[in-house]
């Protein structure tokens, strides 16, 4: 989280051509390069069926994983870039290779190795940032998929709706917002 403090970041090219291995990512934090390892095929299958529900049920464009200059230095350079599970927004996702700017939601698919600590830095930068929609997913001890559908309230994340297994998670639309959106949770795992 930014702590108001002018921070030196790094060139967007320098971001996009920093090494990693195989099944990595990498991410800037405060400046520097953070290595994560990249989820598994639950994590992915789940990513994807939400992009593309996202895309149909919206009619925006969005892209699994994203590239997402979440804070800026003045100079332009990126002191927090998050790659996002799912980044929605619109058609310019098609053309830049980091997005700048407030998307109009994001999904981040937890897993085990996320720590507590993880998963609250990034609701905290994506808060700050502006972001309006945040859909968190994760598989459940029993093997369900749970969705927590929450919205920036400013001073804090706000849970509109969760839901776990058959139960659809159903959002409805926000005046001067977001469009209606709903899906069942444990639908996203199984091949359409």
């Amino acid at each position: 989280m930014s702590l108001g403090v002018p921070q030196l970041g790094v060139s967007v090219d320098a971001w996009l051509s920093a090494p990693f291995g195989f099944l990595e990512m990498v991410e800037v934090v405060d400046g520097a390069f953070v290595i994560k390892k990249v989820g598994g095929n639950p994590h992915h299958f789940i990513a994807t069926s939400l992009l593309i529900e996202f895309e149909r049920q919206w009619g925006v464009v969005a892209t699994a994983p994203g590239n997402w200059a979440v804070e800026l230095a003045p100079d332009g350079s990126v002191v927090r870039g998050r790659i996002p599970d799912v980044l929605v927004d619109g058609d310019e996702l098609r053309s830049v290779d980091v997005y700048v700017g407030v998307p109009a939601a994001a999904v981040e698919v937890w897993s085990p190795g996320n720590t507590l600590r993880e998963m609250n830095e990034k609701r905290g930068e994506y808060r700050e940032a502006g972001l309006p929609v945040l859909l968190e997913a994760f598989l459940s001890d029993s093997g369900d998929v749970h969705l927590s559908w929450m919205v920036n309230v400013g001073s804090h994340w706000s849970t509109v709706v969760a839901s776990e297994g058959e139960s659809p998670l159903v959002v409805p639309a926000r005046p001067g917002g977001h469009a209606a959106f709903s899906v069942v949770p444990n639908a996203l795992l199984r091949r359409r």
